[in-house]
């Protein structure tokens, strides 16, 4: 976080990319369990937060319904006791239901923040991320992780160097429940390997490895379904890239590339207390 100005902190949220997703069960509270390699890039939201008296503001260059801002006060609220109000201003630069994290990230990101100035132990803030949705404990991190259960178990690793990647929204949304509802059993555990492997084929620019153990289980369902999405992915790949591939569950495609030749660089995690 950097203080903008007298009283108000500007914070960086950034996009995330599965380089490895899939589902390998489906657990008693009805969630599936996926197990995947995620990596933060160069791709950010920003929010200005300013400390008020009560409540809470959100003002933002584009509608969001259900906001997960006002969803992470609430619970941060109730957890820790704290009482506080918050005008957060909201500059959307990931595109919205496009498989990059955008909403997580803005939590996570927030709740970290909140974290460091309330002074928050890290196992009190993974409870609340957990309490918001699933993929908001990862972006307590960033960087590079391995994350399992729900999306709740991360595992932060050290950070993939020396990539970068080009990312293709075809302007429209995907629901995240409905490629779910799309899954099959026998759609689970069809990666090749797993993510440790594909993290290790990264750290030893083992391109031909990168290239066999890359998966995203909802891929093939995305195509289907989505035919504009099938063409996006098509055009990336027509750039020679080592690797294009859905992120999520859609809609967004990157292609991945050694170097600086695409538009975004892998990110490292701040970490929560760095």
């Amino acid at each position: 976080m950097v203080e903008a100005s007298l009283g108000s902190f500007e914070i960086l949220s950034p996009a995330k990319l599965n380089l490895y997703f899939d589902v390998i069960g489906k657990r008693e509270d009805g969630y599936h369990e996926i197990v995947g390699l995620f990596q933060t890039i160069s791709m950010f939201d920003r929010m200005w937060v300013t400390f008020t008296k009560e409540g809470i503001i959100i003002e933002s260059n584009v509608y969001i319904e259900n906001n997960i801002i006002e969803m992470t006060y609430s619970v941060f609220k109730k957890t820790t006791g704290k009482d506080f109000g918050v005008k957060v201003k909201l500059e959307k630069r990931i595109p919205i239901g496009a498989g990059l994290g955008g909403g997580s990230s803005n939590a996570g990101a927030f709740l970290r923040f909140l974290g460091r100035y309330f002074d928050i132990p890290e196992d009190e803030l993974l409870f609340i991320a957990k309490n918001v949705g699933s993929d908001v404990p990862f972006f307590l991190y960033g960087g590079t992780a391995i994350v399992r259960g729900r999306g709740d178990i991360v595992e932060p690793l050290k950070t993939i160097e020396g990539y970068s990647v080009d990312v293709a929204f075809p302007g429209f949304s995907i629901s995240t429940a409905s490629m779910y509802d799309l899954l099959k059993e026998e759609d689970w555990k069809k990666g090749m390997g797993d993510p440790y492997e594909l993290y290790e084929a990264f750290l030893k620019r083992d391109i031909p490895r990168i290239k066999e153990l890359s998966y995203n289980v909802f891929q093939n369902l995305v195509f289907q379904r989505y035919p504009d999405v099938k063409e996006t992915y098509e055009l990336l790949r027509s750039r020679d890239p080592i690797v294009t591939m859905v992120t999520g569950t859609g809609s967004s495609v990157f292609a991945l590339f050694e170097g600086d030749i695409g538009t975004y660089r892998f990110t490292g995690g701040e970490g929560y207390g760095s």
